[in-house]
């Protein structure tokens, strides 16, 4: 079967899964909610704020926090587009179909980007605008779409959640199972947060280098650490990551 072929099959499978086809614009449609949701709490926060809280507000960084629970559902799509198909048994078929795993694999992770990039872009620009309107509607300090650190924000954004797409179709393929690809996806992401309460040098350590944190942080225009590391080590480690989902892939049993 040729490249466009497996692309095209891969395209009939995804759009065939009940699963994916509700989860992508409920990324979308979260984004927008959450977006205002913590502005609003941000706004609230801002009123009673004492003068040098104030000074150090930032409208980006408290309206696009709702990232760091986006993320979890951008990699849940990605493992989906993965674990659907040893959910359903249908792996095995599509491995004698295509008969090299290495473009199958290849074609999943095209089908992951040009799914993942549209709805990573809608969701994040859709986040900027609910959360700045309601940064203004409160009163509180706004940044408009033309300003610098916005452009960065709606740019980068769309980017780091496509490599966290990208992230969960490697642990899919190496789980094979969604659950545990869910989780253990979760538990990567959100590691930084919840270890928020741990020694300082370990906090600081997964604020700053963790992959998903550091790009985060970059994002937000809150980053200790040159452009270039903080998005580099999420490449990084999610090209680490798609060569073990290789390795495995194209050496285990289907």
């Amino acid at each position: 079967m040729s490249a466009a072929g497996v692309f095209r099959a891969e395209w009939t499978k995804f759009t065939s899964i009940r699963s994916t086809m509700v989860l992508s614009p409920a990324i979308v449609v979260v984004s927008a909610l959450i977006g205002w949701w913590f502005a609003d709490a941000a706004a609230h926060e801002y009123a009673t704020a004492t003068p040098q809280e104030r000074l150090d507000f930032s409208p980006i960084l408290m309206g696009m926090r709702g990232m760091l629970i986006v993320q979890l559902l951008v990699s849940a799509l990605g493992a989906l587009v993965a674990t659907s198909e040893y959910g359903s048994g249908t792996m095995g078929p599509s491995l004698a179909a295509v008969g090299r795993r290495g473009r199958l694999m290849a074609a999943k992770a095209g089908m992951t980007v040009v799914t993942v990039l549209p709805v990573s872009v809608a969701g994040v620009w859709l986040m900027f605008v609910t959360s700045q309107s309601g940064l203004a509607a409160g009163g509180a300090p706004y940044v408009l779409p033309g300003d610098p650190a916005a452009l960065v924000t709606l740019l980068a954004g769309p980017l780091l959640l496509t490599l966290v797409g990208l992230f969960g179709l490697a642990l899919g393929l190496l789980l094979r199972g969604t659950a545990a690809a869910v989780n253990v996806g979760t538990a990567f992401l959100l590691l930084p947060v919840l270890a928020s309460d741990s020694t300082d040098f370990v906090n600081v350590l997964l604020s700053t280098y963790w992959p998903n944190a550091a790009a985060l942080a970059a994002v937000f225009g809150d980053s200790d650490l040159p452009g270039v590391l903080s998005y580099g080590l999420l490449v990084g480690f999610v090209a680490v990551m798609q060569v073990a989902a290789f390795t495995g892939f194209t050496r285990r049993d289907a």
